[in-house]
């Protein structure tokens, strides 16, 4: 583009401000100056909101268009707040802010009043809210919103680290740069006019934007970057199902949005949001590294810049092609939409069938060796015949009638605990929240009590086995320490493997002889396979309730 012909006024009260010729260097309506500041001028209005309008710029000094935002709003605290966002984006440089330039905010004198501008950067696309409503009104696919939240987290890396929260983050403040424009692809948050410094000493005007901004936002409280994240958490839910979040129904005890009914998106990403948009400050993610260090432990998620525009370039590609055909826009999003179901539920049961695995993995390795090394401390160190009489002498005098004989085969079976817990805990996927070290140490206590009661109990050899089962079990997931539904995951998981092996039972796989020979430990082979089967065995229970069962009941409680 060259200098334009025609120019328009920027004067809020100018009667007629455009056409103007484009050799006019002041408005023959109102008198006002059409060379701003002397590198800019106005040639288009493309919109008023809030309390400033927009207008579209030449800058005779770079030889680009550019955006100028007039304020039209007279009170004082309009004009702070209007110094504040030209100071908040002068000092922030990251492809993901508009660019703007020492002195760029600067003042039109009038006879009648002073006009505050500000120049920046134009981004060349649309805002988010327009494409989810004109092209995927039921919602962004997971993979494309995880990319945008991987690049807003950067951007609040950058504001957070400078003590700046920006407070009104939502759909209509994020552009996609089109793939015509510098830095393709690329989101950028915009409209820092709410943006506010952490800790500052004078007061700030309330602002809030209703279904984003947190409660004690709302209330008109001091806000922290916690706000900022509170803000992403409902932006990304609204992007993933194409509803605003208000119209979303609350958890009556919680208040957390009831969003995640017929919504195609991973636990891992599912919990983090509802985590991040949590009504307590100090329940959520606390930091915008936080943040990140949280989506780099998800599969798939693009942490590295680069990756995520490349991403996003693709699907701005198929949008903007789309931009004014609506009836192919329609077609193709419809099978856009059932291919990424499909894909969605393949993916889902790929993901469920390779953490179940490696799990299994986990906890069956980790069986065998603390086999190994419970054999060798038991029977070839003096710490089992330690071990045992420090459990084991007193049981007569506190329990009469129980006769348990001391032998060190109870340290070998709560070292086989240990190992299973601790290898569960080390590669599993699950939301748990003991270390592995602290699991492997409760299995330790929990696989020997199995083996208390299998000796113990004075009930026919079947009746003492699944107690031994029933116990180690429990023990072992409850050694997780699992964030939700913990001890009805234990129910499962332990009703779950005494399944297995009963069929084994009831199928003639494991007769009375062949139990009693494997928890003689007098064959290394069988102990190894039994206590590595009953590692997996367990885990195969633990991952069908994580996985299927309880978020299948969740899915049915939602309204």
């Amino acid at each position: 583009m060259s200098r334009p012909n025609r120019l328009h006024c920027i004067n809020p009260l100018c009667q007629s401000p455009c056409p103007q010729p484009g050799d006019n260097r002041f408005c023959q309506r109102c008198g006002t100056s059409l060379y701003l500041n002397g590198r800019y001028i106005p040639f288009g209005h493309l919109g008023t909101g809030g309390f400033a309008a927009i207008y579209e710029v030449w800058d005779l000094q770079q030889q680009e268009e550019k955006v100028l935002k007039v304020l039209t709003a007279t009170s004082e605290k309009a004009l702070q707040l209007f110094q504040q966002e030209a100071s908040v984006l002068a000092s922030l440089h990251h492809p993901g802010v508009p660019r703007v330039e020492p002195n760029s905010f600067f003042e039109v004198k009038t006879p009648a009043q002073s006009i505050y501008c500000l120049a920046m950067e134009k981004i060349v696309g649309h805002n988010l809210e327009e494409i989810l409503s004109q092209h995927y009104p039921q919602g962004y696919p997971e993979d494309l919103v995880g990319d945008w939240l991987c690049q807003l987290v950067e951007i609040l890396e950058v504001l957070h680290e400078r003590k700046i929260v920006h407070r009104d983050i939502k759909p209509s403040n994020l552009m996609l740069r089109s793939r015509t424009s510098r830095d393709s692809g690329q989101l950028v948050l915009i409209d820092f006019g709410g943006a506010k410094q952490q800790n500052a000493t004078q007061s700030s005007t309330r602002l809030f934007s209703s279904g984003y901004s947190p409660p004690e936002q709302i209330a008109g409280g001091g806000v922290e970057s916690s706000a900022d994240i509170y803000a992403l958490g409902r932006t990304a839910i609204h992007l993933l199902t194409g509803k605003y979040p208000a119209n979303f129904s609350e958890d009556m005890d919680t208040g957390q949005l009831l969003w995640r009914d017929g919504v195609l998106v991973g636990d891992a990403l599912a919990d983090l949001l509802d985590e991040m948009s949590n009504l307590n400050p100090a329940k959520r993610p606390q930091s915008a590294q936080d943040l990140h260090r949280r989506l780099a432990r998800m599969p798939g998620m693009a942490l590295n810049p680069t990756t995520a525009i490349a991403r996003s370039i693709s699907t701005l590609a198929q949008y903007s092609r789309r931009w004014g055909i609506q009836g192919y826009a329609i077609a193709r999003q419809k099978f856009d939409r059932g291919w990424h179901i499909s894909w969605k539920i393949t993916k889902t049961i790929a993901t469920i069938t390779t953490n179940t695995t490696q799990e299994m993995a986990g906890s069956g390795l980790g069986a065998v060796f603390g086999t190994i090394i419970g054999s060798f401390l038991a029977f070839w160190t003096p710490l089992g015949w330690i071990f045992a009489r420090a459990v084991l002498e007193d049981i007569p005098r506190l329990l009469p009638g129980i006769h348990i004989p001391i032998t060190p085969d109870i340290l070998l079976f709560s070292c086989v605990g240990f190992g299973t817990g601790w290898g569960l805990a080390k590669v599993g996927n699950f939301n748990r929240r003991f270390p592995p070290i602290a699991g492997g140490l409760l299995s330790f206590c929990g696989y020997g009590m199995g083996w208390l009661l299998w000796q113990g109990m004075p009930y026919s050899v079947t009746d003492n086995f699944f107690a031994l089962i029933a116990t180690a079990t429990t023990f072992l997931t409850l050694s997780l320490g699992l964030s939700n539904y913990p001890l009805l995951h234990t129910l499962l998981t332990t009703g779950g493997t005494i399944a297995l092996f009963w069929f084994s039972i009831y199928r003639g796989v494991l007769p009375d002889s062949l139990i009693q020979d494997i928890l003689s430990f007098k064959n290394f082979d069988l102990t190894l396979g039994f206590c590595s089967l009953l590692g997996m065995g367990s885990t195969f229970s633990l991952s069908v309730s994580y996985y299927i069962i309880i978020p299948f009941f969740q899915w049915l409680e939602r309204p």
